[in-house]
């Protein structure tokens, strides 16, 4: 082997360790950089939602506190029907319906003569006696009777009249009872006049004041055991104390009949939820 081959021999095995030096530094570099980084290595886990649980009503328990809000909602109307009442004009409560058993009466009569005789065509008219306004006209039958239907209860005035008999006037209040008118004959005269109202009987404007005060009051009382057993509801203590006030409520007559409606329609709801009062439950434990 020449000597110029024996060079490019040796160069070229020392370039080849060269490479092979290189390249394990290279590595030692990598394993060390590897070695120094720092490596977060997050843990893998679900994400966990947190639900937030709505507080569920019970149907019992929403039962219950629509009875109780219609329970005060019939008092409150209770109470403005007592404040109307106390502000009312006394006159107004003549004809509200406490009277209205009485309000309307058919007025029947019978004319006869000194002798007991039926006397015909009378002309018989009836007149308000507090207006003076003519209120209904008719004439007596065969029988000697009449009748007007639908006379307000109050004091009116009747005047009967014909020819070649004498003239009665008699005021009276308007009553269930069959008048009895006796007409004399005789020429043109002043007519007999006759008085026959109830005076004790009748109501008077103190005693519609009296009595629009205590109803007034009774209805805000009984409103205001109403509201009181609203919040008995609520409290969901005493079931039968409970429904005793609602039914004391019923009473306040809240715009006459909306009030009790309501009323009576929270003491169902109460009815189906019993068994949430406390002392239901006692009772089923025993």
């Amino acid at each position: 082997m020449t000597e110029e081959k024996a060079n490019r021999l040796a160069a070229l095995r020392e370039r080849v360790r060269d490479k092979v030096f290189q390249s394990r530094m290279d590595k030692r570099r990598r394993e060390k950089a590897a070695e120094d980084e720092i490596v977060v290595v997050a843990p893998s886990r679900e994400i966990e939602f947190i639900e937030l649980e709505s507080e569920e009503i019970s149907d019992g328990e929403r039962r219950r506190k629509l009875a109780s809000v219609l329970v005060m909602i019939g008092a409150l109307m209770g109470m403005v029907s007592g404040t109307l009442i106390l502000q009312g004009n006394p006159s107004d409560l003549l004809n509200s319906t406490l009277l209205k058993e009485n309000e309307v009466l058919d007025v029947r009569g019978l004319i006869i003569d000194g002798d007991g005789y039926a006397i015909e065509g009378v002309n018989i008219e009836l007149i308000d006696l507090e207006t003076g306004i003519l209120i209904q006209s008719v004439e007596s039958n065969s029988d000697g009777r009449f009748g007007m239907n639908g006379v307000t209860v109050k004091d009116h005035q009747i005047t009967l009249s014909k020819t070649n008999y004498t003239s009665v006037i008699r005021n009276f209040t308007t009553e269930k009872i069959e008048m009895v008118f006796t007409m004399n004959i005789g020429e043109e005269v002043p007519p007999e006049y006759e008085e026959t109202r109830n005076k004790s009987g009748g109501w008077s404007m103190e005693n519609a004041v009296a009595l629009a005060t205590v109803e007034g009051l009774f209805t805000i009382g009984c409103a205001l055991v109403g509201a009181h057993a609203s919040f008995e509801i609520r409290r969901a203590k005493n079931y039968r104390r409970t429904q005793k006030l609602c039914w004391v409520a019923l009473f306040s007559r809240g715009l006459i009949i909306f009030g009790p409606a309501l009323i009576l329609t929270g003491m169902i709801l109460l009815v189906m939820n019993k068994d949430e009062f406390t002392d239901q439950g006692e009772e089923e434990d025993n």
